[in-house]
């Protein structure tokens, strides 16, 4: 074989593993979306059913970026004046 058949096919494979290598980020995203949205179908299941404790959906609202939070409002417990019931982020 001579070298430009050989640089033709090296350039061949290399194409083939790009494309394998986004394939599976591409798939890892995917699934890692669909973890999400099972997670947090299962926990608004439970918060709407009041299966969940409110200090579990206290905790994670409070994880939560403000603008998050406002999404999720109406299923956070009323907190009384002056508590903070807050972790600090890590």
């Amino acid at each position: 074989m001579d070298l430009t058949k050989l640089e033709q096919r090296r350039a061949s494979l290399e194409g083939k593993l790009a494309s394998a290598n986004a394939a599976l980020k591409q798939a890892q995203r995917r699934d890692d979306t669909r973890r999400k949205v099972v997670v947090g179908a299962a926990l608004l299941a439970a918060v709407q059913s009041g299966r969940l404790d409110a200090k579990i959906i206290a905790f994670l609202a409070a994880r939560m970026p403000e603008r998050d939070r406002a999404l999720v409002a109406d299923l956070l417990p009323p907190v009384a004046a002056g508590e903070t019931d807050r972790e600090p982020r890590a």
